[in-house]
This record gives structure tokens, C-alpha cells and sequence, in this order.
């Protein structure tokens, strides 16, 4: 009799992802925490697994929780409960966010698709052209300011000062500036 109990036992499995920025990683993990403490009341609740993973564009996390059927599931899902929870944690998210559910007793899910891997970066001959212009007349500029200062020194001293000024302000201003105004050009 128990066999056939666990043959037709039809459990069901909700998998929600979401990707957090790496300095709310903390700060979910503990919302995750209360979640496993407060899921454990839910009828029908069997177990809930947090999966983290560290690394890249944020912190991923992976929340399956199992349930004896898929009626406990929909009924955990429309808890007020369940909102007020997942809203916090989910809330933190920086992409879209992937939930699935599935009943049956063996479980497969789908490729999670919804943490997107980091975007193409534009074409080699655009970043080129947005470097000439981001370099070339703050080089000009300050070549003819700096030359007061950098007459005085050996070459090479003179060269460097440049430089740091330069990068500083290409790295700071000019190149997020002139990415900003080029999005569409350099993405199109």
C-alpha cells in the first residue's frame, strides 16, 4: 500500500531565480532565511533548498521549494504571506526574474534563461572611433595648457604628466559622457 502511496503521490516544485547585486547578496540571504523559517508553517510544505552562487555580474540565487502537491503550491502562492516574503527578496533583484513550477514525482525543469548573460560589447571599429574622439581633442587641449609646465621637465616626465591627466579624465567623464550620448550608434 505505501508503494503505490508514493506512486501516486504527485509533489509539487516551485523554482524561482534572481540575480541580486553582490552587496544585497547579505542582505537576501537573510530574507531567504526567514523564508525557509515562516514556509516550514505552509500546508503541505515538504522542504526548500537555496542554491548561491557567487560570481560575475551579481549573486545568483536559485529557491526550490516542495510541496505535497500542486494545490499546496497554489495555495503558498496566493498567500499573503508568500507576497509579502518573495516581494522583499525579489525586490532586490537586478534582472528579470525566472519562476517555474512543476508537479509530478520526477522533477525536470527548464534551462533558467531569464539571468542573462552580460551584453555584447559594441562592434571593435566603434569603441575605436569612440576612443579617438574621447582622446584626441583632450590630448590637444591639454597639450597646449600643460605646456608651461611640462617645457620644464625632461620629456618623458612632461609625457607622463599628460597621460595621468588624460586617462583620468577619458576614464572619469569623457568616455561615459560620450558612451551615454552614443548608446544608440555604438548598440545599433
Amino acid at each position: 500500500m505505501l508503494q503505490s502511496q508514493v506512486l501516486n503521490d504527485a509533489p509539487g516544485v516551485f523554482l524561482v531565480s534572481l540575480r541580486v547585486a553582490h552587496g544585497d547578496a547579505a542582505a537576501c540571504a537573510e530574507q531567504l532565511a526567514e523564508l525557509n523559517r515562516r514556509i516550514e508553517r505552509a500546508a503541505g510544505f515538504r522542504s526548500l533548498d537555496v542554491i548561491r552562487r557567487d560570481g560575475g555580474l551579481g549573486t545568483d540565487f536559485y529557491i526550490l521549494a516542495r510541496f505535497d502537491s500542486l494545490d499546496a503550491v497554489e495555495s503558498w502562492r496566493a498567500s499573503p504571506e508568500r507576497h509579502a516574503l518573495l516581494d522583499r527578496i525579489e525586490s532586490m533583484a537586478i534582472t528579470d526574474i525566472s519562476r517555474q513550477q512543476v508537479a509530478g514525482a520526477s522533477v525536470w525543469f527548464e534551462p533558467i534563461s531569464a539571468l542573462p548573460s552580460p551584453p555584447a560589447p559594441p562592434p571593435l571599429w566603434k569603441r575605436w572611433v569612440l576612443s579617438i574622439v574621447a582622446v584626441y581633442p583632450a590630448l590637444v587641449l591639454l597639450v597646449a595648457l600643460l605646456a608651461p609646465v611640462t617645457e620644464r621637465v625632461p620629456g618623458p616626465v612632461g609625457l607622463l604628466l599628460v597621460v595621468v591627466i588624460l586617462t583620468g579624465l577619458t576614464t572619469a567623464f569623457i568616455v561615459p559622457w560620450l558612451g551615454g550620448r552614443l548608446h544608440g550608434w555604438l548598440h545599433g
